[in-house]
């Protein structure tokens, strides 16, 4: 067994395992890796080799805390570990603490991307002297919808109203495309900003979505989707596709012509289109929780997706892998305070 951190050489190799695994994400891909460091952030990627086959991998970024030359971790949807080789998981954390000290890191924030279910997996964690956490950055629930499913079988799990609403659409002539020139791109970012602003939710700055765009799409990593009515774009999709797996991130959406059900169009040539491209899985992304209100954020496009059939999904949730106890009680007490300054006057 070897533990070590893989090269640039070995990066189809790093790919083909994250792809691979039922644990694998895009997040966890080396290119995502690469788009992080575009912005800044140092990334480290970890690896177990057995019989010269990645069977354990970890990929984390490093985030400066302010006015300190000290960092914060962050490992999404990982660590990553072959079916039934958990046992590799105290080496791969144990090997992650070591380097994280290294780096002056007091504590890794991980989120592995592994279902509730799954209890056993928590019990190692802890085991391994991982720290549960409530504050979590990826949504700790989600849903998909299996792009096996004929197209029968994916419509009879719709709601009533979605499958009349995607039928609205095409007497409307909703037109579904693919796009790929930098000019829709820049149409999309002009469109999320608007329907963020009209909404109230965050998004990214514009130059991370042109920064994904340059890194994914030479890999055949990214799409874009635009649903159009009556010569006017009505509405984005940026798709991500990681091994069999097509994810829906980010979406965007004009005021004009709802009527035309331009969302419903996309979701319905979305999932068309994730099976062409060889997808077996469509991961949207985030939800709110199954105990969510009406009035919580998320439970709007929450009940768009669950329309849709898809199922539920619950992940293990955040763990803090500390590194240096002290400063890790110092962050999170600022932290906290910080948090109930803004939560004061906004």
């Amino acid at each position: 067994m070897d533990t070590r951190n893989p090269t640039l050489a070995e990066k189809e190799t790093w790919n083909a395992f994250i792809a691979k695994s039922d644990s694998g994400h895009i997040v966890q891909s080396w290119q995502w890796g690469e788009f992080k460091e575009s912005f800044g952030n140092p990334v480290t990627r970890i690896a177990i080799f057995s019989q010269g086959k990645i069977v354990a991998a970890a990929s984390y970024t490093l985030h400066k805390i302010p006015f300190l030359n000290k960092y914060v971790g962050y490992l999404p949807k990982g660590p990553v570990f072959k079916d039934n080789e958990e046992l590799y998981l105290p080496e791969l954390l144990k090997s992650l603490k070591a380097q994280a000290k290294e780096q002056s890191c007091i504590f890794i924030k991980i989120e592995p991307n592994i279902s509730a279910d799954i209890a056993f997996i928590d019990e190692i964690f802890r085991k391994t002297g991982l720290l549960k956490s409530e504050k979590t950055i990826f949504a700790p629930h989600s849903l998909y919808l299996d792009l096996t499913k004929s197209d029968d079988e994916l419509l009879s799990k719709m709601h009533p109203k979605w499958r009349y609403n995607i039928r609205v659409s095409e007497r409307h002539k909703v037109k579904v495309q693919e796009k790929k020139d930098n000019a829709s791109v820049e149409r999309f970012i002009k469109l999320q900003r608007e329907t963020a602003k009209r909404d109230g939710f965050y998004i990214h700055p514009d130059n991370y979505y042109r920064g994904l765009w340059k890194k994914l799409h030479p890999d055949g990593l990214i799409y874009l989707l635009e649903a159009s009515a009556q010569g006017r774009p009505l509405a984005y999709w940026l798709l991500f596709k990681f091994g069999t797996t097509l994810y829906y991130p980010y979406g965007a959406s004009s005021p004009e012509l709802r009527n035309t059900m331009p969302s419903h169009a996309l979701m319905w040539a979305a999932i068309k289109f994730g099976q062409k491209i060889g997808c077996t899985r469509f991961d949207l992304w985030g939800a709110a929780a199954p105990s969510a209100k009406e009035n919580d954020p998320w439970s709007g496009f929450t009940r768009f997706k669950e329309g849709f059939g898809a199922q539920r999904i619950s992940y293990l949730g955040a763990y803090d892998l500390v590194i240096d106890s002290v400063s890790y009680r110092l962050f999170n007490t600022a932290d906290k305070l910080r948090w109930a300054i803004l939560r004061t006057f906004r």
